[in-house]
């Protein structure tokens, strides 16, 4: 996330969060797996902790947000 260009999801998330953790609202858990599988999030991983193996994959292979099958 950029807060220079894009505060709105960095806010979202801030409440999303402060709100699971002081006021127990949990609507659907937070799918780690997905989001940790995002070439966006690999590629960030990577650039941190470079590895000489790495090969960046820009299509995804997960399913769209819009498709995600919520609870």
């Amino acid at each position: 996330m950029l807060p220079d260009f894009d505060y709105s999801v960095v806010e979202c998330m801030h409440e999303l969060i402060f709100n699971r953790t002081f006021l127990n609202q949990i609507d659907h858990p937070v799918d780690k797996q997905y989001y940790s599988n995002m070439v966006n999030v690999k590629y960030h991983k990577n650039r941190l902790k470079p590895d000489p193996n790495y090969k960046l994959e820009c299509v995804s292979k997960l399913i769209e947000w819009a498709q995600y099958p919520y609870p």
